[in-house]
């Protein structure tokens, strides 16, 4: 990160660290939203970092989200911040200014006819009940051999939800609507649009993971050296030992592979491939290193453990998991065979 980034991720950890400690999370948990959080993130610019003033936003450039992510993650922020970034980085590409907040993007099953008509559902939207905003994507219809695929933005009264929640515990309704979407509010893009959308909510999720592994072995590496068994620090103990320099492997591993997509102004598709899928990777088994070396304390809910990991294997296999992911590099690696395998993986900045 540079200078502006490292400021950035200093405020950004603290306003973090003093509003939004373990019990915030867990009344979250039990249904009681944190709008007070979310009323001072606004206030302080961290939820439209990156996007452009003349559109309704903090300004700064894409990677100063991401930042803020990161450090959001690192304390299992129960807000809608990711779903946010994504929705309104798209709004912001169109140069059109970004609706009531929050907003997210739905990629659901849905019709929109010539009038303006648009139907259909979507499961499981993350923080449905609580945003403002829906982009709707309707996209696969095909004319002339070229995809129609449009974004519909819509208000939070014009759909109907039904309430659930994931495993970390946060709202994850399904969506239903059936209405009638003025023209102006319709946006026709192609399907490099819409991958971008992907791209962005991988990258976001990929930091995120790397934040919250960061937190993960501060946690656990703390609690080795402070739980005490047969007279000493558990932190003292071979096997303790070995575990943990595994899982810190994989975390240097990780925030290597996240640091990469901080290095430039504008996402790199391969780096973002990389980075989900590494990121994966070390999500699984750091997650069984850190609850082996807590025991079971670390499953009860409300303990800061446990609020990371239920949000780490949801993230795992959003936007894409690290199975995905591999298919992306090992088509990006094998598209030219003219070029040797060894030299693009060394032309790779590292």
């Amino acid at each position: 990160m540079n200078e502006d980034q490292v400021l950035v991720a200093d405020t950004a950890g603290r306003i973090f660290r003093e509003e939004c400690p373990a019990d915030i999370v867990q009344r979250a948990e039990q249904g009681i939203y944190p709008s007070e959080l979310w009323t001072v993130l606004i206030d302080n610019g961290l939820v439209l970092a990156g996007i452009d003033e003349a559109n309704g936003g903090s300004g700064g450039i894409l990677v100063d989200a991401l930042v803020i992510l990161r450090e959001a993650a690192r304390r299992a922020v129960p807000l809608p911040l990711a779903e946010t970034f994504v929705a309104s980085q798209l709004m912001n590409q169109l140069q059109q200014p970004i609706p009531a907040l929050p907003v997210t993007l739905v990629q659901g099953h849905f019709d929109l006819t010539e009038q303006g008509r648009l139907t259909g559902q979507c499961p499981g939207v993350p923080f449905a009940r609580h945003c403002q905003s829906f982009l709707i994507v309707v996209g696969d219809s095909v004319q002339g051999g070229q995809h129609n695929d449009r974004l519909c933005l819509v208000d939070a009264d014009q759909v109907t939800l039904e309430h659930d929640r994931n495993i970390s515990g946060e709202p994850c309704d399904a969506l239903a609507i059936e209405i009638e979407v003025a023209q102006q509010r319709i946006f026709a893009v192609d399907r490099a649009f819409l991958d971008r959308g992907r791209l962005l909510g991988a990258a976001a999720r990929a930091v995120m993971m790397a934040g919250a592994l960061e937190e993960m072995l501060k946690i656990t590496v703390d609690y080795a050296l402070e739980r005490r068994q047969f007279g000493k620090a558990i932190a003292k103990f071979q096997a303790i030992q070995q575990q943990l320099a595994v899982f810190a492997g994989e975390v240097a591993a990780s925030v290597r592979a996240a640091d990469t997509l901080l290095d430039s102004a504008e996402l790199n598709p391969l780096d973002v491939a990389i980075a989900k899928a590494r990121i994966g990777e070390a999500s699984g088994l750091s997650a069984e290193i850190a609850h082996q070396v807590h025991g079971a304390i670390g499953y009860t809910r409300e303990h800061r453990l446990n609020q990371l990991s239920r949000r780490l294997w949801l993230w795992r296999d959003q936007f894409g998991n690290e199975h995905e992911w591999h298919e992306t590099v090992a088509e990006a690696f094998l598209s030219d065979p003219g070029m040797g395998l060894w030299q693009k993986i060394t032309e790779l900045k590292v």
